[in-house]
């Protein structure tokens, strides 16, 4: 890289960054100093944004707006709101909506006044202003600022390295940890809200004729409907059924109610679902996209690379144990509460994936509830969950089992040399330059078409304690070394 741009990729935001930048030319640089620029520009957007909440949260302070002259006879059942009249006054300046200039005001008084580190992040550059909100956000059902800061601390250095969803998972878990018994007592008084909602207008004026409607509950319950329904649409599929997944999804559950309008009964409680077909033979233990069915019982649930349909739920030791309250993680939904840990493992149709807290490893794939699909297949999308391009978080079970080291080129079939790869990170890997290298601690490092490097570090399945905690005989083995630095 040339000077001026070398110093551009570690310079602090601020005045002289900002001169930088606009003596800048994008049209005379190299894809490499392109990407640096854009990173500069992020840290620099990020640290104006910071400038501008300091500002509102000084509005929000002044004389002007803390002042309320409502009369006496409404005092008891008023509470005046000094970031509600600045908001107003945003709200004019800015040609903002009301809504919109009073949470920004908002937002700038709690980052400064509770979560003071996150500001400065921000006004760093570090992290962006969306994820300064999304943690204002999540932990703002906390009852005190401590527990507050206590969650900041712990999830700034990921909000820092990488991206938001990965940071919004942490933070639904880092919630979960430090006010179990608060988190529980939400989950149950949601629970209790469960409801599903009257159909609406699919579009404005319900011009086309389609419409929407809520399901609202338990997320084990709202999975475990998904996994179903999906799973019953890829078996259609392999049967010769040219809808799409979408469409069949859809008519497989509304293909219910009909069904039921007509016979009176809801679900299988019908003579007609006590004996069920065979599913073809290739259908039996389909992959990938196979499913389907068609012939008169209930409809068939397809398997995928030869997995049976169903829910996993990520289980720490001690949550499993009742040793402790970390909470555990459901596949395709996030972070639970311990109690919801310990309600659902008991279920012959979620399969438990034991975790060792310390450093959120897999110790065990539980396999009591389905004869287990081919050890390798099945290691691979429990370990690594969603695809291992840094920052792509599709599911393992959508992605492609790919070679590290291509086969050809002497690479072996073996959890090492294998992981999980959405397929346009796949054909990313091996048509669009972008090239990999694993170090001895399992980290993977991308290096992109514009020669920068990006750590695909090994996946954490479970939740990880600050003190590591012991791991009951029989499932676990030694802890792995910290990483090591990129090998370039």
């Amino acid at each position: 890289m040339s000077d001026p741009i070398d110093r551009l990729a570690t310079a602090a935001p601020g005045a002289e960054l900002g001169v930088a930048l606009a003596a800048v030319d994008p049209a005379t640089l190299s894809a490499h100093e392109l990407v640096v620029v854009a990173m500069a520009r992020q840290r620099q957007l990020a640290h104006e944004e910071a400038a501008q909440l300091r500002v509102f949260a000084e509005l929000a302070a002044r004389p002007e707006y803390q002042r309320c002259d409502a009369p006496d006879d409404l005092a008891a059942g008023h509470v005046h709101r000094a970031v509600q009249a600045a908001g107003d006054e945003v709200s004019l300046a800015m040609r903002w909506t009301p809504g919109r200039a009073t949470g920004q005001v908002a937002l700038a008084v709690e980052l400064l006044q509770e979560l003071p580190d996150t500001f400065e992040a921000l006004e760093a550059g570090r992290i962006d202003a969306d994820k300064a909100r999304l943690i204002a956000e999540r932990t703002r059902c906390l009852p005190d600022t401590d527990l507050r800061h206590r969650v900041e601390t712990a999830v700034l250095p990921v909000a820092e390295d990488r991206t938001r969803w990965v940071l919004d998972q942490r933070m639904r878990s880092e919630v979960i940890a430090a006010d179990p018994a608060g988190a529980e007592d939400r989950r149950r008084q949601a629970a209790d809200r469960r409801c599903v909602g009257r159909p609406e207008p699919g579009s404005p004026g319900g011009d086309d004729g389609t419409a929407t409607m809520t399901l609202y509950g338990p997320a084990e319950d709202v999975i475990a409907l998904w996994v179903a329904t999906d799973a019953a649409a890829r078996h259609a599929r392999c049967a010769g059924d040219d809808r799409s997944l979408d469409q069949l999804r859809f008519d497989l559950l509304t293909g219910l109610a009909w069904t039921a309008l007509e016979s009176g009964h809801l679900g299988c409680c019908n003579p007609i679902c006590t004996t069920a077909a065979a599913p073809p033979p290739s259908c039996a233990d389909a992959d990938a996209d196979a499913n389907g069915n068609g012939n008169g019982g209930p409809v068939v649930l397809g398997r995928r690379r030869g997995r049976a349909a169903t829910v996993h739920v990520a289980v720490p030791v001690g949550a499993y144990l009742g040793s402790d309250d970390l909470p555990g993680h459901l596949d395709g939904y996030g972070p639970v509460t311990a109690g919801t840990v310990r309600r659902i493992t008991a279920d012959a149709t979620l399969r438990r994936l034991l975790t060792d807290p310390s450093d959120g490893r897999l110790l065990e794939y539980g396999r009591t509830s389905y004869t287990p699909p081919a050890d390798l297949t099945a290691h691979v999308i429990a370990r690594d969950r969603t695809c291992r391009f840094p920052t792509c978080h599709r599911p393992a079970t959508e992605a492609e089992i790919d070679h590290k080291i291509p086969y050809a080129e002497g690479g072996t079939t073996d959890p090492a040399n294998t992981w999980a790869l959405h397929d346009g990170h796949h054909r990313a890997k091996t048509w669009h330059t972008f090239t990999i290298t694993t170090d001895t601690h399992g980290t993977t490092w991308w290096t992109t078409p514009a020669g920068h490097h990006y750590p695909a570090e090994p996946e954490v399945v479970g939740p990880v304690m600050s003190t590591p905690a012991p791991v009951p005989a029989g499932v676990g083995g030694s802890y792995p070394p910290d990483p090591e630095p990129p090998p370039f």
